[in-house]
């Protein structure tokens, strides 16, 4: 199960490092963000062994959304709010905010999937 986060945070972290670098060239960008998948499955390991919500290993699919959302919310950042100088400090919290907010969704409503 490590090894599946450590991959799944990998690769989401290659898909974020593109659009990181490209919207560096116009602002500096934090790292933090291509941290975002790691945040989420973390956050997602920690409420799982809290017994936070559905509790079965065929629950480890909601691993890759949030990997996907995490990437998904790192690109919605440099496009939507690094173009506006207003909303520039706001798009790494809204970033985090996010992922968090999705993850603590998926793990509430996700259901009790069959083995």
């Amino acid at each position: 199960m490590i090894a599946l986060f450590l991959i799944l945070t990998m690769i989401a972290g290659i898909l974020i490092l593109p659009g990181w670098y490209w919207a560096n060239k116009g602002l500096p960008q934090s790292v933090w963000i291509c941290l975002l998948p790691a945040t989420g499955l973390a956050l997602w390991a920690a409420l799982t062994a809290l017994g936070f919500g559905a509790q079965s290993l065929a629950n480890l699919v909601e691993t890759p959304l949030i990997a996907s959302v995490a990437v998904v919310v790192a690109y919605l950042k440099f496009i939507v709010f690094d173009r506006k100088p207003a909303l520039n400090s706001y798009g790494t919290v809204f970033a985090i905010a996010a992922v968090i907010l999705a993850t603590i969704l998926l793990r509430t409503f996700m259901p009790d999937l069959p083995e």
